[in-house]
């Protein structure tokens, strides 16, 4: 049931933990959960309920009673109507290590290992000004926004922080026609500042735009798609290594901790030294660009026709490299299994449990699992245990700076 604000009486709780998601977690006089956004651990706050179920409640802070000593004023304007971000309140190394409490607790929980590893964290080196990609919304009248907290509805956007700065430029020159038919814009932008725009609609007109920038612009409709201007696709370069990509292809959002990650994949194959490797989920070829070099073979698995066209592109040089186009849960069971590590890079649901049966029954000594999702991690590794792995290693990446998102990469073993 949903109240209305004014006829809720009052509370004061006091915040226990973050919950995965950013609102804070805390327990009413009744014994039930009740999670509150814009909270820290150990402040006292007052509190009405919003949203009133038998297990759990949800509620808006009225007060910070007593604030944490890492509490700041959030610098954007939008903060608290914007969906993007939910811990601009928290300063940046706090939010650090609230993301490693809140992994642990998901794999103490979900993933029911007794006792979990010490969990490495990787700190990004920009706490704003990030992100190689984002994604607008047009307004009726043509000025850009993004989605409100909790909402599908859009704001209309007059600054943003995360943006790395040729894209946080350009979109506030952007403006599209009423009723362009356009319904979303990624921009996307490179170390060299190239921009590469796509523009997505529902009707097949081609819209009117005019922008005094050499950028490159896509339009697409469905599976219909127009080069306006420029290329229909961009150059990413990790550590010094280009990376085809085509408009709204998937590449990780932070260069810098990107670069962290893959190191710390070269670690584990340097220790590890397999001599064949099977990467799930490949997507544009990132980790199997910097793992060809150093093993015999390398497998792929890669659903996405667009990511399978930047692979074979960004994988050309390269014999020792066989990419199968499919579901990695249809193609994998069908393959004859000979590899000494395997690396899945799955999206937020996480490893089907046919990929995990036969990951299970191959005997593959060594799964480098890298995750954006400590709830389906922490899943799969309760399974994986099960079937005879144990954990050798957690490590966190703090891909997503102000927000409650982070990646994750878990090195199992076999037992």
């Amino acid at each position: 049931m949903i109240y209305k604000m004014e006829n809720q009486p009052k509370y004061e709780v006091m915040i226990d933990k973050l919950a995965y998601g950013g609102d804070g977690f805390a327990r009413l006089a009744d014994g039930r959960a009740v999670f509150i956004p814009d909270v820290i651990p150990g402040e006292k706050v007052s509190i009405r309920i919003v949203e009133d179920k038998q297990k759990y409640a949800r509620a808006a802070a009225l007060e910070v009673l007593t604030a944490s000593q890492v509490r700041i004023k959030p610098p954007c304007p939008h903060f608290g109507v914007c969906g993007g971000c939910q811990y601009q309140h928290i300063q940046y190394e706090a939010q650090v290590q609230l993301k490693k409490e809140i992994l642990k607790d998901q794999l103490t929980r979900i993933g029911h290992l007794d006792s979990v590893a010490e969990i490495e964290v990787f700190s990004s080196d920009l706490p704003f000004g990030y992100r190689n990609v984002m994604q607008f919304h047009p307004l009726p009248d043509g000025k850009l926004g993004l989605m409100k907290r909790n909402s599908q509805a859009v704001f209309e956007l007059t600054r943003c922080l995360l943006p790395m700065p040729a894209i946080a430029q350009f979109w506030q020159y952007l403006t599209l026609e009423a009723d362009s038919g356009i319904t979303r814009i990624e921009v996307r932008q490179n170390r060299e500042e190239d921009l590469l725009v796509l523009l997505q609609g529902e009707g097949a007109e081609l819209p009117e735009i005019a922008v005094d920038m050499p950028i490159s612009m896509v339009h697409r409709v469905g599976n219909d798609t127009v080069v306006l201007s420029g290329d229909d696709a961009i150059v990413m370069t990790i550590l010094d290594i280009p990376f085809h990509l085509s408009a709204g292809a998937f590449f990780q959002v932070n260069d810098c901790i990107t670069e962290k990650m893959v190191q710390r994949l070269l670690d584990i194959l340097a220790r590890k030294k397999p001599r064949r490797v099977l990467d799930l989920y490949s997507g544009a070829g990132l980790f199997s660009r910097f793992m060809a070099p150093e093993v015999q073979q390398v497998t792929a698995i890669e659903s996405n026709a667009l990511a399978c066209h930047d692979f074979v592109i960004n994988l050309d040089d390269f014999d020792n490299v066989t990419l199968y186009e499919g579901l990695a849960e249809q193609v994998l069971p069908s393959l004859d299994i000979e590899a000494d590590l395997v690396v899945c890079d799955p999206p937020r649901a996480g490893l089907h449990v046919k990929v995990i049966d036969t990951l299970a029954e191959s005997g593959i000594p060594t799964l480098v699992y890298i995750s954006c999702d400590p709830a389906t991690l922490a899943r799969d590794i309760r399974r994986l245990v099960e079937k005879g792995f144990i954990v050798e290693n957690i490590a966190m990446f703090d891909m997503f700076p102000q927000t409650y998102h982070f990646e994750s990469m878990v090195v199992l073993a076999r037992l």
